[in-house]
């Protein structure tokens, strides 16, 4: 099979077609021929070495297509369905690919009357949005919350979601017109609740949000960016609110100090912090810890099917070569991609 090759950590040159045998499944794994990938943030953060392994390797986590083969110990699904997976655990390859084998787990079904090209978009962002709303704060019907990101890749699941849950206000950070319309337009956030973040300081930020809360704070503070955008979220939760990140820090000095009453911003406020690493169960985990994954794919397929979770717009940057994944990499790494990046697959 043709798979994209990255053979150099660094820039995107280190892209190449190469051929690789045609994964064999296991007894409990999925083959899929994929039909359509996305993209996501970890993808290029891979690319540039900050999750190094051996090369060459193919990326990727977000499939959609159709099951080829199964193992003998398959029970949900048959070759020719059409499904979609997240490569988080066991895998052959990643998604850069013509095929890949994952463990029956990490891949569900479509929602009905989705095509692979919409459907493969329900992937680590969505999954990763289900953590943060809907597993970890308290979020609840008429209470604000805070998103850092919404914008992107998961702040396009997160913003909807959280709507799902009965938020009220949600209010969400915008860097530029092209981010605060596309909040506005896709994903209906009125334009008072939008934070323009440029040119102001944390401090300004903070009190915008809590005057938009009348001086409370929110429940939920969702950092979905990192850096600045992190500390912002400590810094304006209500009494017993919960901010929630799933970006990691990697600048070796980068601290907030949540242990000291005197300086933690969660202490005056009875607060607490959680980190969500979706992957952690895949990765360091065993396939009885498998089973939060058909779980959120689940609730996801019906929030979508019901209506009440909107698929976000996908930029479709054409059928997978060098050139298209080059320019996937390049715009994703801008951090200016709006809702989610696809390529089309063969």
């Amino acid at each position: 099979m043709k798979a994209m090759l990255l053979t150099e950590y660094g820039s995107v040159e280190g892209f190449r077609w190469g051929e690789l045998p045609l994964p064999e499944p296991g007894p409990d794994d999925v083959r899929i021929r994929v039909e359509a990938i996305s993209l996501n943030p970890v993808d290029y953060k891979m690319r540039q070495g900050r999750i190094a392994g051996p090369l060459p390797v193919v990326l990727g986590r977000d499939v959609a297509g159709r099951v080829d083969a199964v193992g003998a110990n398959v029970k949900r699904f048959r070759p020719g369905d059409a499904v979609l997976a997240v490569l988080f655990g066991p895998r052959s390859n990643g998604a850069y690919a013509e095929y890949v084998c994952t463990p029956e787990p990490f891949v569900s079904t479509l929602p009905r009357g989705v095509e692979p090209l919409r459907a493969v978009t329900l992937g680590v962002a969505a999954v990763t949005a289900w953590e943060v709303v809907m597993l970890r704060p308290s979020i609840e019907p008429g209470r604000p919350v805070f998103v850092a990101g919404g914008s992107g890749g998961v702040g396009s699941f997160a913003v909807p979601l959280a709507r799902m849950r009965g938020a009220a206000p949600i209010l969400a950070t915008a860097g530029s017109d092209a981010s605060a319309d596309y909040l506005t337009q896709a994903l209906g956030v009125p334009p008072q609740d939008i934070l323009r973040y440029r040119g102001r300081s944390l401090e300004e930020l903070a009190a915008w949000v809590r005057e938009r809360t009348d001086g409370r704070g929110v429940a939920a503070a969702l950092d979905l960016v990192g850096g600045d955008m992190k500390r912002l979220c400590f810094q304006v939760l209500d009494f017993h609110g919960c901010a929630v990140s799933c970006v990691e820090e990697y600048e070796p000095d980068f601290g907030i100090d949540i242990w000291s009453p005197q300086h933690s911003p969660l202490y005056a406020r009875s607060a607490s912090y959680h980190y969500v690493a979706v992957s952690a169960p895949a990765r360091f985990g065993t396939a009885r810890d498998w089973a939060i994954y058909p779980r959120m794919f689940a609730g996801l397929i019906d929030a979508v099917e019901s209506g009440a979770l909107p698929l976000p717009p996908v930029q479709d940057m054409g059928v997978l070569d060098e050139e298209t994944l080059r320019a996937a990499h390049r715009l994703l790494e801008t951090g200016h991609a709006r809702g989610k990046l696809v390529l089309r697959v063969g």
